[in-house]
């Protein structure tokens, strides 16, 4: 974000004469703590202190030394939960907002979140990826797995609801709860393991559950027991599957399609705790990436003064910085067509600037931008806020030297992408369905979706063993 502004300050083309400043507060990824953090947004946006009820000696009226600034705007959170308990709050103070990474369903609702928006598209799309990728597999009989709160279980109910239309049965639906121990992983793992013919286990759950799940299924030695189908929670992380590679290996996961943006490699690579001071986590995350103290310890050492966030040294940009550039740069536009309709001739900020209503921003400015990003992708909202929905499939490999590596193996734009071909899977034997009049064996023979919806082979209800399935609410 802070890169984002650097280069909008420095663009004499975009909000020219002006400059945006931010105001970054931690929400510990704890929703609560979050909606107190929000407060401080609040308080600069009441701060109408009446000054008419105050005199000086001299009879005169006095001014306020200092008057925090409004917020013109909000991004974040990351979690879907934050972004759900924040946009109640903004929107009694027609505060908009723009999320560079929460997915849930749920925040497309506009008679709820009326002034939210986000660079990433809803999971109603990345539910339908999953669903035809089990599909593409003729797989009939799988078990799901989703985190407590919106982006899990309103993602998981989305793809109940499509695998149902589609034929497919649930054999075993579990759920895990925020206060999750290492034992609930593993009750959840036997769980899985009562159903073996449901080996495909679809995910839709946040990193530490992807890695909780991994875990115990490595501590149970029921490693190559399951083939599992991740949403993005999982995504391309590294840290997730570091130590249980060989549990992991085969797993087919979904990330939100991004591209590497150079110049953000070369900012980061140009940072020392020295010269990013205004950053207050900068040499906390120092310390962690390379594993030494910036302070001398008992042991006398400290981080070598020479090291740097090079790709040599194990840098790797993360995949959703493009959308948070994107987040900040949808503000810059929206800021700067107000200006121009609004100010006129002026090359400031005009009083009627000052004044305009948050609401009639988000929906007259915010919602109708449209850009090239730093990566060249286009970047716009529809009518709910919602971004554009492209997926990137990964496979976790195991390559020939070894190591474990993702590799890109389809992608989903509105229709699937991929072929059963290039998929590994892991050391067991590779999972087999009963053959179907349905079979893709190439990039061409794809399937068909259209906006999220796809012809099935039959109307109504899934029937799972003479039963009707229906989706659990």
């Amino acid at each position: 974000m802070l890169f984002a502004v650097d280069q909008i300050n420095g663009d004499p083309e975009l909000l020219p004469h002006i400059s945006i400043g931010v105001n970054i507060l931690d929400t510990c990824s704890t929703d609560t703590y979050a909606l107190n953090q929000s407060l401080e947004y609040i308080k600069a946006s009441m701060d109408v202190m009446d000054t008419m009820a105050f005199e000086c000696d001299d009879g005169s009226t006095p001014r306020p030394k200092y008057r925090t600034k409004a917020v013109s705007g909000v991004i974040g959170g990351s979690y879907s939960t934050i972004s759900i308990n924040a946009a109640n709050l903004f929107r009694l103070f027609r505060i908009p907002q723009i999320s560079p990474a929460s997915t849930a369903q749920v925040l497309s609702d506009k008679s709820r979140f009326e002034f939210f928006a986000r660079t990433v598209p809803p999971d109603t799309f990345q539910a339908t990826a999953l669903v035809d990728m089990v599909q593409l597999f003729n797989w009939s009989y799988v078990s799901s797995v989703a985190s407590e709160g919106s982006y899990g279980e309103s993602g998981m109910d989305a793809f109940h609801r499509q695998a149902a239309e589609r034929n497919i049965c649930v054999a075993v639906a579990e759920k895990v709860p925020r206060d999750a121990t290492a034992k609930t992983f593993e009750t959840i793992v036997m769980n899985l393991r009562k159903k073996p013919m449901a080996r495909g286990v679809i995910l839709f759950v946040r990193a530490e559950d992807a890695r909780g799940l991994l875990a115990a299924a490595k501590r149970l030695q029921l490693g190559q027991s399951f083939y599992w189908i991740a949403s993005d929670g999982w995504g391309k992380q590294e840290s997730l599957v570091q130590g249980v590679e060989e549990v992991a290996e085969g797993a087919i996961t979904v990330e939100l399609t991004s591209k590497h943006i150079p110049a953000f490699d070369a900012y980061m690579a140009s940072l020392t705790p020295d010269n990013n001071a205004r950053n207050p986590w900068f040499r906390e995350y120092w310390e962690a990436f390379f594993d030494c103290p910036l302070e001398p310890a008992a042991s006398n050492i400290t981080c070598d003064p020479d090291l740097r966030l090079l790709p040599e040294n194990g840098f790797v940009q993360e995949s959703k910085v493009q959308f948070v550039i994107d987040a900040v740069y949808a503000f810059a536009y929206a800021l700067q067509t107000l200006q121009l309709e609004v100010c006129g001739n002026a090359y400031y900020v005009c009083p009627g600037m000052r004044k305009y209503d948050g609401g009639a921003f988000y929906k007259k400015y915010l919602l109708s931008v449209s850009f090239k990003d730093l990566a060249g992708s286009k970047v716009m909202f529809d009518e709910r806020g919602d971004g554009l929905a492209r997926y990137t499939i990964f496979n976790y490999q195991r390559s020939a030297d070894g190591a474990h590596r993702y590799k890109v193996i389809g992608r989903w734009e509105g229709e699937l992408f991929m072929s059963p071909g290039d998929v590994q899977w892991n050391p067991g034997s590779e999972p087999t369905a009963p053959a179907t009049e349905h079979a893709w064996t190439d990039m061409d023979e794809h399937v068909h979706v259209d906006f999220g919806l796809r012809r099935h082979r039959s109307a109504g209800s899934s029937a799972c063993g003479g039963m009707s399935l229906r989706t659990p609410r």
